[in-house]
């Protein structure tokens, strides 16, 4: 009965350790680049997760859901933008729900690095500079939406 287990064991582990993090790079109004100093780079945050919906008026070509196994950075142009910005429905269909909508008006800098976060108590988006806890910008609620009945009205 033991030699089972032992190779279940073993033969789980290598599955485990060998689970990569892969990273997508998503430009949004700039042409793809690898230097990083050219552009803002915007990242979404793992502690309070939001979807990025729309970029100056413009809706994102397809929304990247923000999970564990895979880390999103978006390319921004430096300079003053507009986001539009959801909370991350629940993963359970049956249970009723509604998505809260921000938008959020921020500068970008070139170089710099953001990161993007829900503050659910104060009904509020922030966009904090990578490695400080101030925001850098901050959103406000502007629509809170029946997830299956309609999208998100942006004011």
């Amino acid at each position: 009965m033991r030699p089972p287990r032992l190779f279940l064991w073993l033969a789980v582990i290598p599955i485990g350790g060998c689970a990569s993090l892969s990273h997508s790079v998503v430009p949004l109004d700039v042409a793809m680049t690898d230097d990083a100093a050219e552009v803002a780079v915007l990242s979404d945050h793992t502690r309070h997760p939001v979807l990025l919906r729309g970029v100056d008026l413009k809706p994102v070509s397809a929304t990247r859901i923000p999970n564990a196994f895979r880390d999103t950075s978006y390319l921004l142009s430096p300079g003053l933008h507009v986001l539009w910005v959801s909370s991350v429905p629940y993963g359970h269909p049956l249970l009723p729900q509604t998505v809260r909508c921000y938008v959020l008006s921020a500068h970008f800098e070139r170089g710099a690095r953001y990161v993007l976060e829900e503050d659910p108590d104060n009904a509020r988006v922030r966009m904090l500079r990578e490695g400080s806890e101030l925001p850098a910008a901050s959103g406000q609620l502007v629509d809170k939406a029946p997830v299956f009945l309609r999208d998100c009205r942006w004011r």
